[in-house]
């Protein structure tokens, strides 16, 4: 790693006494997950994908850092329910655009870095339909679904000893008074069931790309609170062969399996 960006990084972790850092495929309800962060009194500052541009426009390191130094700041949007009071931050980025920066990340994080993770029958499905819902084709290139390179990040974890912790999106939203405070007590947050719910917010904008990709956060933004997972899987035969989709989604699937059996998944039974 170059010496100006491990500057960077002491100096953005000096800035903020904790930064929290998820990792997420597309589609598995990473802004939901942020929005519990929110409500935290310690927790003022949000980043959302600081990486996405070097991924989508090629960005490089210093606009990330600089993205990185101007985040959302959570106090000035008037929520009326645990007015943030700390300094912590929240960094949340997708496998594919973090690529082969990864090691950035791992550095930035002060606490357990969480993976977070949501069966990809259900995650690729849902990310085709939101392509077509914008007038584009539901083919995409196979490496945004981000299943194997969150395969690696993780093992790139193990390898190098850092401390990650494995989340189910649907076991999350389904049973969120039994994940929360066993994630929370793992990062060294204090948990309270009020942070399940929040105000709908629809002056943010979270995109990075000059509003492409701004329809995939408003339903978590005009969200009141934690919702339950009530989607169908789809059929292995709702994914085209065409473009290796189908095979892909199998794969995908095998790595979901795997993770749900990591020793850093947080349990819910």
């Amino acid at each position: 790693m170059k010496k100006h960006v491990q500057i960077l990084i002491e100096n953005l972790k000096k800035k903020h006494r904790n930064i929290y850092v998820i990792v997420s495929p597309p589609r598995c309800s990473s802004t939901a997950l942020a929005r519990v962060f929110w409500q935290d009194r310690s927790i003022r500052f949000y980043s959302h994908e600081p990486f996405e541009a070097t991924y989508y426009l090629g960005e490089n390191i210093d606009d990330v850092f600089r993205r990185l130094e101007s985040p959302l700041d959570l106090q000035l949007l008037g929520l009326s329910i645990n007015r943030p009071t700390g300094k912590e931050l929240v960094i949340k980025e997708m496998p594919y655009q973090v690529g082969a920066n990864f090691p950035i990340l791992a550095f930035l994080t002060t606490k357990p870095l969480i993976f977070l993770i949501r069966d990809p029958r259900l995650s690729i499905f849902s990310r085709m339909e939101k392509k077509k819902e914008v007038g584009g084709s539901p083919f995409f290139p196979l490496i945004e679904t981000g299943w194997e390179i969150i395969f690696q990040q993780i093992g790139y974890c193990r390898d190098k000893h850092i401390p990650y912790l494995i989340l189910d999106s649907s076991e999350f939203r389904d049973y969120p008074l039994k994940v929360f405070p066993r994630l929370y007590a793992k990062i060294g947050l204090r948990f309270s069931s009020k942070q399940l719910l929040w105000q709908s917010i629809d002056d943010v904008d979270l995109d990075n790309l000059g509003g492409r990709h701004t329809h995939l956060y408003k339903r978590a933004l005009l969200s009141n609170g934690i919702q339950a997972a009530k989607e169908s899987i789809p059929s292995i035969k709702a994914f085209p062969v065409k473009g290796g989709f189908r095979s892909h989604v199998i794969k995908a699937l095998r790595i979901y399996n795997e993770l749900r059996n990591d020793p850093g998944k947080i349990r819910i039974r």
